[in-house]
């Protein structure tokens, strides 16, 4: 094998491991907190990113361009659109990534966010129930529809039997005491709706 060919070798594995590992962390910061709506950003968002994710972005580019099957890089290419808040990249770069693996919830998910964030909440729900099909303990999933149903769509009802879910499943997760709080709030505000 020569020089440059196992340079590129070399550089590929790098970047799928750089894949790998932010990744999983970005994977674990979207699972963390509450959703905020963002109108308008996708149309800035690729000059607004700072120079991390330009970086990012281009050598996932360079790695697809290589080798157009590679998934891990597809995923992190989403991820790092998904990142510098370019949600029509990201949900562009899910939906090709979702062909290859269509059941993967994390990524349904991620699409979702990205299309509720560009104000296509019919399409964020969808995506949240289809990740719950495939994987109904995604509380990610679950934690999100409730969002869309709360802060969106104000559908209470709905929201708190998304949320009260997770609360069965995992009655101590990260967001159990917001999910909880939460859902007193919206339940006070229908019984005083009801009066």
């Amino acid at each position: 094998m020569n020089n440059t060919r196992s340079s590129q070798i070399l550089a590929t594995v790098a970047v799928l491991c750089l894949c790998v590992l932010l990744g999983c962390r970005d994977s674990a910061m979207r699972q963390s907190g509450p959703l905020a709506p963002v109108a308008g950003a996708d149309d800035k968002a690729e000059e607004a990113q700072g120079p991390h994710y330009a970086g990012l972005i281009e050598e996932y580019r360079r790695v697809l361009s290589e080798d157009p099957s590679n998934l891990a890089a597809l995923i992190g290419l989403g991820n790092a659109y998904y990142d510098s808040g370019n949600w029509r990249k990201a949900a562009e770069v899910y939906e090709r990534a979702l062909a290859r693996d269509p059941h993967n919830a994390d990524l349904r998910t991620d699409m979702g966010t990205a299309y509720r964030n560009m104000g296509m909440t019919e399409r964020a729900i969808v995506e949240y129930h289809l990740a719950l099909e495939h994987q109904p303990g995604h509380l990610n999933a679950r934690y999100n529809l409730g969002v869309v149903y709360a802060h969106d769509r104000k559908d209470f009802p709905a929201a708190i039997r998304a949320w009260e879910e997770i609360l069965k499943m995992a009655p101590n997760s990260p967001q159990a005491e917001q999910i909880r709080s939460s859902i007193t709030v919206m339940k006070k505000r229908l019984l005083k709706e009801a009066r």
